[in-house]
C-alpha cells in the first residue's frame, strides 16, 4: 500500500550555508531549537565552503535552499540560473578588513596580498569593493584560500597582509576598515530557492522562512543556549563566542527582507545597472509573514 502523508512525515529540505561564520547563526539556531519541525519541515543543514560553490550546487539540483553570498546569487541569475531570493540575512556588509599589526594605512597594502575564500564569494566581492573605495584597485593581490578557516590560518601564519572577515582572523591583527562605514548597500547572504520550488511549494518556503526568523529571535531571547549553538558550529570557545554572539545580534535582520538597493549594488558592479532589480527577488511571502504579526510576536 502507498504511504500516506502522515506516514511519510514532514517534507525534507536541504539547506546549505556558505561559511563557518556567525552570520549564519540564525540558520543554526533554527535547526537546534527545532523550528523547522515546528513549521512542518525536516531540515538537513550542510556546509559548502563559499557562496559561489553553494550556488553552483543549487543550480545543479542538489539543494532546496541556499544561504549564500548575494553577489553569487545575483550573478547566477544574470547568467540564466532559475533562482530567486526570498529573504536576506542582513542588508549591510557585515565584515571588516583586518590586517597585520604593522599595517596602519591603506597604502601600506600596495603590492601585498589579501586572502579570500574563493572567487565569486562575498569575501571576494567585498575585498574588491573595499580596495576600489580605498584607491587600491589592481594594486593588491587577491589570494583564494578555499574556505574561512583556511583564510584565518593564512592570516595567522603571516602568508598574507590581511583579509575581509566577519571576525578577527588572529590575535595579532587589527581592523583597518569597517565595511559598513563605506556606505555600501549589500546583502551578506541571500536566502535563495529555485523558482519552481517557490512556485510549487509555497507552504514549505513559508515554513522555512518562519523557522529562520524564529532562529534569529532565539539568539536574543535564549542567549545561554545561543552560546552553546555557536560553540558547536564554530568549534570555538571563550572570548571568540562573546565576539560571535555580539556580531550575530548586531547584524542579523529580524525581518529578513530583501532590500532592492542591495541587488542594485551587485548589478552595478556587474555593469548591468539597467537591469530591473525585480527579476532577482520576491518578498511576497516574507512581507505576508511580517504583516500577519509573526515577527512582532517573536520579540514579545
Amino acid at each position: 500500500m502507498p504511504h500516506t502523508a502522515a506516514a511519510q512525515g514532514p517534507p525534507k529540505i536541504t539547506v546549505a550555508y556558505a561559511a563557518i561564520s556567525p552570520i549564519f547563526a540564525g540558520v543554526w539556531m533554527a535547526k537546534e531549537i527545532g523550528a523547522f519541525e515546528k513549521h512542518g519541515l525536516k531540515a538537513d543543514l550542510i556546509y559548502i565552503s563559499s557562496g559561489a560553490v553553494t550556488v553552483q550546487a543549487m543550480v545543479g539540483g542538489n539543494l532546496d535552499v541556499s544561504v549564500a553570498a548575494s553577489n553569487a546569487v545575483v550573478s547566477a541569475i544574470l547568467r540564466g540560473a532559475p533562482l530567486v531570493a526570498i529573504g536576506s540575512i542582513t542588508n549591510r556588509p557585515a565584515m571588516s578588513l583586518f590586517v597585520q599589526s604593522d599595517i596602519f594605512r591603506p597604502e601600506q597594502l600596495q603590492g601585498k596580498a589579501l586572502a579570500i575564500t574563493r572567487h565569486g564569494s562575498s569575501t571576494h566581492f567585498l575585498t574588491l569593493f573595499a580596495l576600489e573605495k580605498l584607491g587600491l584597485q589592481d594594486k593588491v593581490k587577491i589570494q583564494p584560500m578555499g574556505g574561512t578557516r583556511e583564510v584565518d590560518a593564512a592570516v595567522r601564519a603571516g602568508m598574507v597582509a590581511g583579509a575581509v572577515r566577519s571576525m578577527k582572523p588572529g590575535p595579532k591583527t587589527r581592523m583597518l576598515v569597517d565595511l559598513p562605514d563605506l556606505g555600501i548597500p549589500f546583502s551578506m547572504d541571500l536566502i535563495a530557492v529555485k523558482r519552481d520550488f517557490a512556485k510549487n511549494s509555497p507552504t514549505a518556503v513559508e515554513g522555512m522562512l518562519k523557522a529562520y526568523l524564529e532562529g534569529v529571535a532565539a539568539l536574543r531571547n535564549r542567549k545561554e543556549f545561543a552560546y552553546k549553538v555557536l560553540a558547536k558550529y564554530l568549534h570555538a570557545g571563550g572570548d571568540v563566542l562573546d565576539e560571535a554572539y555580539e556580531y550575530a545580534v548586531k547584524y542579523l535582520d529580524s525581518q529578513a527582507r530583501v532590500e532592492p538597493a542591495v541587488i542594485r549594488t551587485v548589478l552595478t558592479w556587474e555593469n548591468k545597472g539597467d537591469v530591473s532589480v525585480n527579476e532577482f527577488f520576491d518578498n511576497s511571502i516574507i512581507d505576508r509573514i511580517i504583516k500577519e504579526g509573526f515577527v512582532e510576536r517573536l520579540y514579545k
